[in-house]
């Protein structure tokens, strides 16, 4: 796997869903490899952990087209003996070059795609030089994994081969993620949102919902607490000051005991202008919380409206305001959602089911090398 980003170094859902699948793959029998960038500069340029070998460079990895290229193709050449598929996560200038290696030396290349729309890998990718050139190398590649029927649609309409094309979505361990004690009844209902603080993100339709709230009143029945990382350039503590909601809204860096989150809270709040398929749904879903999303990109996929999820348009603090109220005086029917969820995300979206399917993709690339039980 090449990847930008990963542990220790700060990483986001992609590199989570990545690092998870890595170790299960390995589990199932695959030698398992990450080559990425050394962000944290006292972590080993070299290691193993859950059976995942970890190779750190010093140089950044391509982003750019142009950029950064060299040192990562001759790494990728002088180790060609060490793996039979290169399995890029996200469409950038590594892919290409995993691209480029992989068809002048036989061996297969996979790309995942993270993300569609106007936050997604390709529209990114669309705005920097030599884009065009780089399309045409990446339209090479072996497979092109889709999280979503949206990402789908999206690597047709850049001009992908249809059979190239493989969905497989994200998976949740639900093993890990389960609710351990049961929901705790309060006056005061809890919801979480989590993920890094960026317009995507909806953090702004989050905080409008929160006035709407108090001003029908319902300021003594919630809180809401916000788990991610800030960018400078979005205040958004200014924003619940000016909003005057800050007694209502905590913004918290991300909680390391992220089952203790999950335990805690009443409700899942997931209001973003774009996704890919988002792990913390799926962790939500299998801790039995009751969720309210919007439907973009790989969320319609997994939940459906009022039956485990509710579904809201982007963009509308009223729909989020009139949800919440909902669940605050509607507790039974919000459990059910949350069983209901449980219940979809281990008949579907297990991390197991996801694993098997990159190990059958894998087996499929190298014609059957391996047997997986």
């Amino acid at each position: 796997m090449i990847m930008h980003n990963f542990r220790p170094g700060s990483v986001g859902g992609a590199e989570l869903q990545a690092e998870r699948l890595a170790v299960r793959l390995c589990r199932l029998g695959h030698p398992m490899q990450v080559l990425t960038w050394l962000t944290v500069p006292d972590a080993p340029l070299e290691e193993t952990a859950d059976g995942v070998r970890i190779h750190r460079t010093p140089y950044r990895l391509p982003y750019w087209v142009k950029h950064d290229n060299y040192e990562t193709f001759r790494y990728l050449l002088r180790n060609r003996g060490s793996y039979d598929v290169l399995h890029a996560h996200m469409a950038f200038g590594h892919a290409v070059v995993a691209t480029v290696l992989a068809r002048c030396f036989r061996r297969k290349c996979i790309i995942k795609i993270a993300c569609a729309g106007e936050y997604g890998d390709l529209s990114t990718f669309s705005r920097f030089e030599a884009f065009d050139k780089a399309l045409r190398i990446l339209h090479q590649a072996d497979a092109v994994v889709a999280v979503s029927r949206e990402v789908e649609r999206e690597l047709n309409q850049y001009g992908f081969q249809p059979e190239r094309i493989v969905r497989i979505p994200n998976g949740v361990d639900t093993a890990f993620f389960h609710r351990n004690r049961p929901l705790q009844s309060s006056n005061k209902l809890r919801f979480v949102l989590i993920g890094r603080r960026h317009p995507q993100k909806g953090i702004d339709t989050t905080l409008r919902a929160a006035l709407k709230l108090k001003q029908q009143g319902l300021g003594g029945r919630f809180e809401i607490k916000l788990y991610g990382a800030d960018y400078p350039e979005y205040d958004y503590r200014a924003m619940a000051s000016e909003f005057g909601v800050e007694d209502l809204v905590a913004l918290l860096p991300f909680e390391k005991d992220i089952i203790k989150v999950y335990n805690e809270a009443h409700g899942f709040l997931l209001p973003s202008r774009g996704e890919g398929l988002s792990n913390s749904l799926l962790e939500a879903m299998a801790m039995e919380l009751p969720v309210i999303a919007t439907p973009v990109s790989g969320t319609p996929d997994v939940v459906d409206d009022d039956k485990d999820a509710i579904l809201i348009p982007p963009d509308s603090p009223e729909n989020l305001a009139e949800s919440m109220s909902k669940i605050i005086h509607r507790p039974d029917w919000a459990h059910q959602l949350g069983v209901n969820a449980r219940q979809k995300v281990e008949s579907r979206f297990s991390l197991e089911s996801t694993a098997r399917q990159y190990s059958a993709l894998y087996e499929r690339m190298c014609g059957g090398r391996w047997s997986v039980s």
